[in-house]
């Protein structure tokens, strides 16, 4: 039983109750803290503010855990439902553009990662509607006003939020069909020489980008021109890759679902590193939004199972390909 603050009305302390049924639900002040975009320090201070308003513990403070008290076990649920409501209250007064999510990004990075996944995100959020714009310029923030944006690049990016999906790192890859078609070459990194070659202009962008230059360096090959096909991204130059044309530098974890289902066939263990990685790009201010909230989440996670399947031992490469 809850039992009576007091007779007269109380005033309603929102963030405190916000902070507490975020950390009765998730189990922990970090988790809640990192849901609600504030620091743990924040969330356990709001909710002793509420616990002093009950005159009551709310949790059962461990050292490294938390568990709910009678008090808490009993006001918990009734509040998640009471948040819930009005998050739909909302929703339905806000109307449909509450729950239109609009993420741009790179069109290598939507087509060959995203796309395949996205069905996932609406699975566990059927509310929402996603609009995927394929370009990479911050300033579609403002332009077409853009909740999300997923970008390659350096990192530092002033007046966003930014937070990193995932490193990247290149590797040579082709079609099964050419590697059993050059199997000769395909022995040594050597073979490669005699083999057409392709790049895309991403690697001219930036210092320490993938080029096929770095990976011979990589290899300990002399090598100073490369022969064979150049385009204008790195999406054209892995279709060309999937379509047996030639070998293309493929970078993660944009290739692990075709090299998985064994469209693509990795090339020796030789990767370069890239200086750009991928990542999660909004406006500082709308970081705790439900829907930009929801959508990080997903996609942190499913980075991190990509890079756990990517990160497993697995039969390398000249000899499985061929």
């Amino acid at each position: 039983m809850l039992g009576h603050v007091n007779k007269s009305k109380v005033p309603m302390p929102l963030n405190a109750l916000r902070s507490f049924e975020a950390a009765a639900r998730l189990g922990s002040f970090r988790a809640a803290a990192e849901k609600l975009a504030v620091t743990p320090s924040a969330v356990s201070l709001q909710v002793r503010r509420l616990e002093e308003m009950l005159g009551r513990p709310l949790f059962i403070r461990a050292h490294r855990s938390i568990a709910l008290s009678e008090t808490g076990a009993a006001l918990a649920p009734k509040l998640g439902e009471l948040f819930s409501q009005m998050e739909e209250l909302l929703g339905t007064a806000i109307g449909p553009e509450a729950n239109l999510l609009r993420v741009s990004a790179m069109p290598s990075f939507a087509n060959q990662w995203l796309a395949p996944r996205l069905g996932r995100f609406l699975v566990q959020f059927p509310q929402f509607q996603v609009r995927i714009a394929g370009e990479d310029r911050l300033e579609s923030f403002d332009r077409d006003e853009i909740d999300i944006g997923l970008r390659y690049g350096p990192g530092q990016y002033p007046g966003l939020h930014s937070e990193m999906i995932a490193r990247a790192e290149a590797f040579p890859v082709c079609s099964p069909a050419f590697a059993r078609k050059h199997a000769n070459l395909l022995s040594s990194p050597e073979g490669l020489i005699g083999l057409p070659l392709m790049e895309d202009d991403s690697g001219k962008i930036a210092h320490g980008l993938p080029t096929w230059a770095r990976w011979f360096e990589a290899a300990g090959i002399a090598k100073s021109q490369t022969a064979g096909l150049r385009f204008e991204s790195l999406h054209m130059a892995l279709m060309g890759a999937l379509n047996g044309q030639g070998i293309a530098l493929g970078l993660t974890p944009l290739l692990d679902m075709d090299v998985a289902a064994g469209r693509l066939v990795r090339l020796f263990d030789i990767a370069i590193p890239s200086a750009f990685s991928f990542w999660l790009v909004c406006k500082p201010e709308r970081r705790a939004e439900r829907k930009i909230a929801a959508f990080r989440g997903w996609i942190m996670e499913e980075a991190r199972k990509t890079d756990e399947a990517f990160s497993r031992p697995s039969e390398s490469v000249a000899s499985c390909a061929l």
